[in-house]
C-alpha cells in the first residue's frame, strides 16, 4: 500500500448482505401481520357488539309485540265482559219528556230491554217498539250505569185545529198527525179544508202559509181558509174579524211586514180586509 493512502474497509459478505434483507423483509411481513391481527380482533369486537345489538333490538321488538298483543287481547276481553256482564244488566226504565203518551204505556212497550246488557241496547229495536205511538215524534236513549235506561222522548207539537167528522175538533201537527183533542179555549188557528189532514193539498197549502208565518202573528189568526195552494186568506181574532187575504207563501217576511203597518194604521173595530198577496202593492178594502 503507498505511503499516505487511506486504508480500505473490507468488502462486505455476499452472505451477510443477504441476511439483513431476510431480516428487513421478516420485521415488515411482522408488522403487516401484526396489523392485520388488530384488524381482524377489532373487526371482530365490532361483529360481537353489532350482534349484541341486534339481538337486544329483536328482543325488544318481541317484547313490545306480546306486550300489544296482549293489550289487545284485554281490551277485547275487557269489552266483551263489557256488552254481556249482568253486571250492566238493565233493571230499571226512566221515561222523560212525556205529556200527551201516559209513561206506564211506554215502560210497558219497552219491558222487552229489561235484563238486556246497557252496551246491548238497540235503537232499531226501541224505535220498532214506540212506532206504535204516533204522537212520539223522535227519541233517545242515555245509558245510565249500571242498571238504569232512560228514554227521552220528543212528542209532535201541535201547530193548528181541524174539525174531523165523528170526533170534533182535534189538534194536529205539520205532519197532518193528530195530536188530540182540542176545544175552544185553543189559541191555535182554526183551519177550514177539505179532504184528511195530511193527504188534504188545501192543508198542505194552509200549513205552509202557518209555518212561513213570523211566530208572534199565529196566536193572532183565529181561522184560516185554504182554497189551493196560491189562495190561501185567514181572519184575525176580534170583534172586527178582520180578513187577510195572503195568496201564496211567497214573500212571507215582505208580505208580513206589510201587514203590519197596516193593521197599525187602523182601528180594531173597523171591518176591513187586508190584501198582501202582492206586498209590492197592498190594498186595504172596507
Amino acid at each position: 500500500m503507498p505511503a499516505g493512502a487511506a486504508p480500505q474497509k473490507p468488502a462486505a459478505k455476499p452472505t451477510e448482505k443477504k441476511s439483513a434483507d431476510v431480516r428487513k423483509l421478516l420485521r415488515a411481513e411482522g408488522s403487516r401481520t401484526a396489523s392485520l391481527t388488530k384488524q381482524a380482533k377489532r373487526a371482530g369486537r365490532q361483529a360481537r357488539a353489532q350482534l349484541r345489538g341486534d339481538s337486544a333490538v329483536s328482543l325488544n321488538k318481541r317484547v313490545w309485540g306480546w306486550a300489544a298483543v296482549s293489550s289487545f287481547v284485554l281490551l277485547m276481553a275487557l269489552i266483551l265482559a263489557a256488552v254481556y256482564s249482568p253486571l250492566l244488566a238493565i233493571e230499571r226504565l226512566s221515561v222523560r219528556g212525556e205529556k200527551l203518551v201516559s209513561e206506564k204505556e211506554i215502560k210497558a212497550a219497552l219491558k222487552g230491554q229489561i235484563g238486556k246488557p246497557l252496551p246491548q241496547v238497540n235503537d232499531d229495536e226501541i224505535a220498532k217498539s214506540l212506532k206504535r205511538f204516533p204522537l212520539i215524534e223522535s227519541f233517545s236513549v242515555i245509558s245510565a250505569p249500571p242498571h238504569t235506561l232512560i228514554i227521552k222522548v220528543t212528542e209532535r207539537t201541535p201547530i193548528a185545529v181541524v174539525w174531523v167528522d165523528g170526533y170534533g175538533y182535534a189538534f194536529f201537527d205539520p205532519a197532518g198527525v193528530r195530536v188530540g183533542r182540542a176545544d175552544n179555549r185553543s189559541k191555535l188557528p182554526t183551519l177550514e179544508i177539505s179532504g184528511t189532514p195530511g193527504k188534504s193539498p188545501s192543508f198542505k197549502a194552509a200549513i205552509e202559509v202557518l209555518l212561513a208565518l213570523p211566530a208572534e202573528l199565529l196566536p193572532r189568526i183565529s181561522t184560516m181558509t185554504a182554497k189551493s195552494k196560491d189562495d190561501v186568506s185567514f181572519r184575525l181574532r176580534g170583534y172586527a174579524g178582520q180578513k187577510v187575504i195572503w195568496g201564496d207563501p211567497s214573500q212571507a217576511v215582505l208580505k208580513s211586514k206589510v201587514l203590519a203597518a197596516l193593521i197599525e194604521n187602523q182601528s180594531k173595530n173597523d171591518r176591513v180586509t187586508y190584501d198582501v198577496s202582492s206586498p209590492q202593492t197592498p190594498v186595504v178594502r172596507y
